[in-house]
C-alpha cells in the first residue's frame, strides 16, 4: 500500500515537476530573444521597451520553477565525503534528517513568499504595468513544487530505512 501510494505520488510530482520544467525552459528561450532583440534593436531602429522589467521577472521564475525538477534529478550540489562512507540505512537516516529541515525551511520560503504576494499585490512594474505580485506568486507555487519533490525523498528515505535492501 506504502509503495502503491508513494510511486503515485511520485509520478504526480514528477508530471507537475516536468510541466514547472517546461514553462522555465520557454522563458530562457524567450528572455534570449528578447535579449538579442534588445541588443540588436539599439543598434539598428530603438530597445524593446521593457526588456528590463521581463528579464528580472522572468529570471525569478525560471529559478523557482525548476528547483523541484533538479532536486527530482539530483542535479543539486553535494558533498558525501563521510556520508558515501556509512551503510545504506545510515545514509538513508541522514538524509532524512536532512529532508526534514529542507522541508521545514521550503515549507517556510512559501508561507513567507505568499505573505509578500499580499503585501505587493498593488504594486505593478515601472514601464510595462505588471502586476509584481502574480510572479510573485508563481515563484511560491515553484518553491511549493520543489517541497514535494523533497516530501518524495523523504518518503524514499523512509523506506530505505525500514527495508534498506530494498532499491
Amino acid at each position: 500500500m506504502f509503495m502503491s501510494f508513494l510511486i503515485n505520488f511520485e509520478k504526480l510530482v514528477g508530471f507537475l515537476n516536468s510541466i514547472s520544467s517546461k514553462v522555465s525552459a520557454t522563458l530562457l528561450f524567450l528572455m534570449m530573444i528578447l535579449t538579442f532583440s534588445d541588443v540588436t534593436g539599439r543598434f539598428l531602429w530603438r530597445p524593446v521597451t521593457g526588456t528590463y522589467e521581463l528579464t528580472y521577472l522572468w529570471l525569478a521564475l525560471i529559478v523557482f520553477l525548476s528547483l523541484g525538477y533538479t532536486q527530482q534529478k539530483k542535479g543539486h550540489i553535494s558533498v558525501g565525503v563521510f556520508i558515501d562512507k556509512l551503510s545504506v540505512r545510515a545514509q538513508a537516516v541522514v538524509d532524512g534528517i536532512t529532508y526534514i529541515i529542507i522541508l521545514v525551511l521550503l515549507v517556510l520560503m512559501a508561507w513567507q513568499t505568499y505573505s509578500y504576494a499580499n503585501q505587493v499585490s498593488s504594486s505593478v512594474t515601472g514601464d510595462l504595468k505588471l502586476p509584481v505580485s502574480i510572479f510573485v506568486l508563481v515563484c511560491a507555487v515553484g518553491i511549493l513544487f520543489y517541497a514535494l519533490t523533497v516530501i518524495v525523498d523523504f518518503l524514499k528515505a523512509v523506506r530505505k530505512v525500514v527495508h534498506p535492501n530494498e532499491s
